[in-house]
């Protein structure tokens, strides 16, 4: 059978190849889709099904099917199609014919590309006529008529012809039909109202948004089953799976990333496999987005711009420099156009689909990043320069977001031009500040660029000093504290000294990052050294003055406050927090009515502030939140110290996070609330972790110690101490807060475990000596009481009562009731040891009032325990079922159990108080017959640990076995009550 060739010159090329033992001549379009060349095809098994399917269907009926392959540029419709005939029809004869943009006023062009391209080479001269039809007058447009006869009778006479070649079976694949002439579009529309009698499978491929006639184009055979003379394939982008088969040879995560730049899509896949290598010389620099791509690449896209008129390419290139969604006057203005000329240039490159309209931005943009950055490469550098300039001052002028003005200046800054940086600088620094808080790392990154582009001789000194400053704020705030003392101690050393307070300021920022990594000694040099040299008048004087009085604090030294408001011209967040640390000072070193004054003038100023001011100085509300929480105003404390922590999550401030977790954990622990401190301080710890300090990791593993140790679970103890062990080990100096906060969480989890020895070693050397001076003032009446509780557990009555009165001297000096609670404890629980119950009464009482009062939920049901026993042993069974529901009401709240375990003991002996709550509850199970299995599985610990358990109350109660131990137990009367 023998068909026509196109006519010399109307396609540029027509390659020509073997497939499957026959000829196949394929036309093929210039763009992103080849055929017969490129990657090995994988995938789309699906849509391989349904074409063998439309091949089956045409085969068994012996007439028509039809078959649309839709899809955007570049995914792969071509490959497809040929694939899928390759695998189920390697036999079925193949016209290809492809639409070509120049062409489109040719008629029947793709028609004749399809029948010319079955040609046999070798076959001799074509026929003039096949099976009595003149093949070169069948596929001529005739003037069509008022009802359009001739071109109906064209039609008719090119499906004969059809009919005749496909009588043995064919697949003529018509592509690109996005570009077919209206002869072509036409004859289509005719034969899918017509189909050909005859098992041809027609497969037509296209870009849907490229389509001037709507497709389909006609209606189904009304007389067919849906379905089965036309299916219609829209293609998808590859998976992630798909692209690794694609790409078997490449890295996977590099793979990943391309595919996601990508979006799935081959053709694009292809073009980003080969990118172009770095080059610092190179004289065109690429747009932000993806890697430059190769000459290569550009060059193969370039063919979907390269016949646009000028309005129309100045349009996309325009759209190229803006890159966002872009507003037809941005894109006017970009492209020196008036807006009516962009806009019908816009909607032009829509119809091409280069562009595509973004309604929610009420813009236009880019089909794919990787088109955009072709078309961005293909662009003259100095239009390119021009247009950056234009697209930054009118993005500027409209109050753009921060990234699309910094990808203007990103893009300028990559550009070969002679302008000064210092706008761009500007612009850097203005869009960091402006994101710092909601994205921290890319305001870095912002900086980080400025900074390059300052290198000397490109920005002045200042101009660096500006920028370094405000990246080493900023990445302070987001936790990086080594990189944020790096450029401090870089840039301090430079800045001059001057009235306004600017070089104080950077020193202030200095001081509290080293602060907060725990160099406190570093810290204290650098603000005495710094104040020196200060104006007394001026803002730098406060921010100096509130870091030295903080490292103070915390380094165990601290400086003298005085009680009268500073003076000097500041705003209202530095005055408070001046005030406010004066009076953690003061409240730290037990001066309870000086910090009562000072916290009666910084809590108002505190409260009438915004949150803007106080965002940026979350110190102030830790500061303020931490003595009305050691002046016992646990209420006040919650709401400054919950503020500040909305305010630095909301900022995304890990700098500030960690310190207001941990005070906020310190309220929760007052108030007895076990679970919710366990929570904080885990937080706080894996932020101290992340920001890199050894301090507040410090904090966060004593607090969670004593936590745990109060919780009393079957493996609390073990745990509390291996935790109060780490925070010993982190705090390298005993005299600091940190160092002081590990020490005695080791001395109450050690005590808890049933080791009073080590608790008294721990205590006594962070004290210093007998009295605690060097422990915390506000605090010393718990910590005596907590070694009066040590001395009992080692049957030193002496010690113990000692103790108590230390406490009750402590508690008088001042006067706050909480800690007067933990004197009278102590002395009561010394009285009960003697046996002089009714003595013991009321101070025991006065001390669950005195808790209840400030608020100690877990010292107050522990308070509660002492008077349910104490009643019992004076037979007063009615208050003592009272107290002892009320103690278990409130440990419930508290989740503790160690309320539970010491409800069980008996009024305190000598001979048992050596003995931990745990280990005598195991006494009194054990002295029942239970087996140690079922101690464990009541307890949840091992049969081993409970061995362990009963091995240290053997030597405790000075017997050798079980026997023994049930004799010992039965001395104490009360225990079966």
């Amino acid at each position: 059978m023998f068909l026509v060739f196109p006519p010399p010159g109307i396609v540029p090329s027509i390659p020509i190849g073997v497939s499957q033992g026959k000829h196949v001549i394929c036309v093929m379009a210039a763009g992103l889709e080849n055929a017969l060349s490129g990657p090995p095809f994988v995938g789309r098994r699906p849509e391989i099904a349904r074409i063998r399917a439309a091949h089956t269907e045409s085969t068994h009926t012996g007439r028509q099917v039809a078959c649309e392959v839709v899809g955007d540029p570049g995914i792969g419709k071509t490959r497809l199609v040929h694939a899928a005939l390759d695998r189920c029809a390697p036999t079925l004869p193949r016209a290809v014919g492809t639409c070509v943009e120049a062409e489109r006023d040719i008629p029947f062009h793709v028609f004749r590309h399809a029948f010319g391209a079955l040609h046999p080479p070798g076959s001799g001269p074509r026929p003039r006529s096949v099976g009595g039809i003149d093949t070169d007058r069948a596929l001529v447009a005739r003037d069509a008529g008022p009802l359009d006869v001739r071109l109906f009778r064209t039609y008719q006479l090119a499906r004969r012809l059809l009919t005749l070649a496909a009588r043995d079976g064919l697949a003529l694949v018509l592509d690109d039909l996005h570009w077919a002439d209206p002869s072509s579009t036409g004859l289509v529309t005719h034969l899918l109202r017509y189909p050909v009698p005859a098992p041809l499978l027609l497969v037509l491929v296209y870009r849907p948004r490229q389509t001037a006639t709507v497709m389909p184009f006609g209606p189904p055979d009304p007389g067919a089953p849906a379905g089965r003379c036309r299916d219609r394939i829209e293609l998808g982008p590859l998976s992630l799976a798909e692209t690794v088969e694609l790409y078997p040879e490449s890295d996977p995560a590099e793979l990943g990333e391309r595919h996601d730049r990508a979006g799935g899509n081959p053709g694009y896949l292809a073009a980003l496999a080969d990118v172009a290598p770095a080059d610092a010389d190179r004289a065109v620099a690429p747009l932000p987005g993806p890697s430059r791509l190769t000459d290569r690449s550009v060059a193969t896209l370039r063919a979907e711009w390269a016949g646009l008129p000028s309005v129309d390419a100045v349009c996309l290139r325009a759209a190229a420099v803006v890159d966002t969604p872009c507003a037809v006057d941005l894109l006017a203005e970009v492209a020196q156009l008036p807006a009516p000329v962009a806009n019908e240039a816009a909607w032009r490159l829509v119809g091409r689909d280069l562009l595509r309209a973004a309604p929610a931005a009420a813009g236009f943009t880019f089909r794919h990043p990787v088109l955009r950055a072709a078309v961005g490469q293909d662009t003259d550098s100095a239009w390119r320069v021009d247009a950056q300039h234009r697209a930054l001052s009118a993005l500027v002028a409209r109050g753009a977001p921060p990234a699309a003005r910094v990808a203007q200046v990103e893009a300028l800054l990559t550009l070969p031009h002679d302008r000064p940086v210092g706008p761009y600088v500007d612009v850097l620094c203005r869009a960091a500040l402006e994101i710092r808080r909601d994205a921290p790392d890319l305001a870095v990154r912002w900086l980080r660029t400025a900074l390059r582009a300052l290198r000397p001789p490109a920005g002045s000194p200042t101009s660096r000093h500006d920028v370094t400053l405000l990246l080493a704020r900023i990445t302070g705030e987001a936790g990086n504290l080594a990189e944020s003392r790096a450029l401090l101690r870089e840039v301090v050393p430079e800045l001059p000294a001057d009235p306004a307070g600017r070089r104080a300021g950077a020193v202030a920022q200095w001081v509290r990052v080293e602060r907060l990594l725990g160099n406190y000694a570093e810290a204290a040099a650098i603000s005495r050294r710094e104040l020196i040299g200060t104006p007394t008048r001026s803002a730098g004087m406060y921010q100096l003055a509130t870091e030295l009085g903080a490292v103070g604090i915390l380094s165990g030294h601290p400086a003298p406050m005085s009680g009268d408001a500073p003076d000097g011209d500041a705003s209202g967040v530095d005055r408070a927090g001046l005030l406010a640390v004066r009076g953690l000072a003061a409240a730290h070193d037990g001066a309870v009515d000086l910090a009562r004054d000072l916290l009666a003038t910084s809590a108002p100023i505190v409260d009438a502030l915004p949150d803007r001011d106080l965002r940026d100085h979350p110190d102030c509300l830790l500061a303020l939140g931490l003595a009305e929480l050691f002046l016992e105003r646990p209420t006040d404390a919650t709401r400054h110290l919950d503020r500040g922590i909305a305010l630095v999550r909301d900022a995304h401030r890990d700098d500030g996070l960690c310190q207001l977790l941990l005070g906020r954990s310190q309220v929760a622990y007052h108030r007895g609330q076990l679970g919710t401190v366990i929570g904080l301080t885990t937080e706080a710890g894996i932020v101290a972790r992340r920001i890199g300090s050894r301090s507040l990791l410090s904090f966060a593993l004593a607090f969670e110690a004593q936590a745990t140790a109060w919780r009393g679970g079957p493996r609390d103890d073990e745990r509390a101490v291996a935790l109060a062990r780490g925070a010993v080990e982190l705090a390298t100096d005993l005299d600091s807060w940190s160092g002081r906060t590990a020490a005695t969480a080791l001395a109450t989890a050690t005590l808890l475990a049933g080791d009073p020895d080590t608790c008294v070693e721990m205590l006594t050397d962070a004290g210093g000596d007998g009295r605690l001076t060097r422990l915390q003032a506000s605090l010393r009446p718990m910590w005596h009481e907590l070694l009066c509780a040590a001395a009992l557990a080692g049957g030193d009555l002496p010690e113990a009562e000692r103790r108590a009165r230390e406490a009750l001297a402590a508690a008088d000096l001042i006067g706050l009731s909480g800690q007067r609670a933990f004197a009278e404890s102590a002395y009561g629980e010394v009285l009960l040891a003697r046996g002089e119950v009714e003595a013991a009464m009321p101070y025991l009482r006065t001390a669950a009032d005195r808790f209840r009062m400030a608020g100690m939920t877990l010292r107050h049901s522990l308070a509660l325990v002492a008077v349910a026993r104490a009643a019992e042993a004076v037979d007063q069974g009615g208050p003592a079922a009272r107290a002892r529901q009320q103690a278990l009401d409130l440990a419930a709240r508290c989740g503790t159990e160690r309320v539970g375990l010491r409800l069980t003991r008996p009024v305190r002996a000598l001979a048992e108080t050596a003995l931990t709550d745990r280990e005598w509850h195991i006494a009194r199970l054990a002295s029942t017959g239970v087996t140690n299995r079922l101690i464990g599985r009541r307890l949840h610990i091992s049969p081993r640990t409970v061995e362990a358990h009963l091995t240290r109350i053997y030597r405790k109660a000075g017997v050798e076995s079980r026997s023994g131990l049930v004799a010992w137990v039965s001395r104490f009367d009360d225990t079966d009550r």
